[in-house]
């Protein structure tokens, strides 16, 4: 549905909700108390100068070197357009859902964009949508066996160390984040980017070696179970029938459906470390990692001597420092 049709059902909506009310058969006057009216999906359109526009499986080859599959004359790649049957710009969802699934399909409907924006349609976005389902997988699957049958770890991040430590904090912190943005703002694009960097951070850390030792491999499980079911959870509403084959596979009896949402802990939140960004007159110069509880003072300190940074002061007179709390250091000369 366009933008068009959009405003026109709200003029709809609005003239029959006031003509209810008139007749006293509602008591409100607005039929919405919040309204989001979602973009288009947009695709480029493909025209051949013997047979018009073009359905995309009737342009072969790749780039500007495709060719019309009817006469194999070379084809005109136009605008990214609005989808229209008009213009054949479209895309049969059955051929998709026979290639990728259902779950992936929606899954790059709702990643590539925000809803309220046109969604610009793209083979490779679905492609990496695929893939990244399929990562989770694998690793839902090496780790199934050994997390079955335990609890998850919902305690203290103060009772874990290292690498278990950051990843418990980082599966709280996504929790966070992603009900916010579907709560707040319906904006599924970033909560899945955050599921995705919470997965990129299971990978990330060398859970086979702290498996392997015999003193923190019951624990690594338990932290495994958690940061792995918080990602199931949190992307149940994208792709709830791939979702749906993990949780069973993970030990569950009821389905994921009826689960509550996933809830995160204040103490986890906090992070202990900090990346600083330096700057020297407002161009980004470096970068560096500071505990928490790192005051201002000594922020300034290391980033003054930094020696990265001190290249680009050149030997010239400091005529300023700027420090935004936790954030970065503008240094001006």
């Amino acid at each position: 549905m366009g933008v068009e049709h959009a405003i026109l059902h709200l003029l709809y909506s609005r003239y029959y909700t006031r003509v209810l009310h008139d007749f006293g058969l509602v008591r409100f006057k607005e039929p919405f108390t919040r309204l989001l009216t979602q973009g288009m999906v947009c695709k480029e359109t493909v025209s051949c100068p013997e047979h018009g526009f073009l359905f995309p499986e009737e342009a072969e080859g790749t780039g500007d070197s495709r060719k019309c599959v009817k006469c194999g004359k070379p084809v005109t790649v136009g605008r990214v357009e609005k989808m229209s049957k008009s213009k054949r710009n479209v895309i049969d969802p059955n051929v998709l859902l026979e290639k990728y699934g259902a779950d992936t399909t929606r899954l790059f409907c709702l990643f590539a964009s925000p809803p309220e924006k046109d969604l610009e349609w793209s083979e490779q976005g679905v492609e990496g949508c695929y893939r990244f389902i399929n990562r989770v997988w694998r690793f839902a699957l090496d780790w199934t066996e050994r997390i079955k049958n335990i609890d998850a770890f919902t305690g203290s991040p103060d009772e874990l160390e290292g690498d278990l430590r950051e990843l418990y904090k980082k599966a709280h912190q996504t929790v966070k984040k992603v009900t916010a943005d579907i709560e707040d703002r319906f904006h599924f694009n970033t909560a899945i980017s955050a599921v995705m960097e919470l997965v990129n951070a299971i990978y990330g850390t060398d859970l086979q070696k702290i498996s392997d030792n015999a003193e923190t491999s019951a624990i690594c499980a338990r932290v495994v179970k958690f940061a792995l079911e918080s990602a199931v959870l949190l992307l149940s509403p994208m792709i709830p029938h791939f979702c749906e084959e993990i949780w069973h596979d993970m030990g569950h009896q009821r389905s994921i459906i009826l689960e509550p949402w996933p809830e995160y802990r204040e103490d986890a939140l906090a992070k202990d470390e900090l990346v600083i960004v330096v700057q020297v007159n407002g161009k980004l110069r470096g970068k560096f990692t500071v505990p928490a509880d790192t005051d201002d003072e000594a922020i300034k300190e290391r980033a003054l001597s930094d020696d990265y940074v001190q290249k680009f002061i050149g030997g010239k007179a400091v005529k300023k420092v700027i420090v935004v709390k936790k954030k970065l250091v503008n240094i001006v000369i």
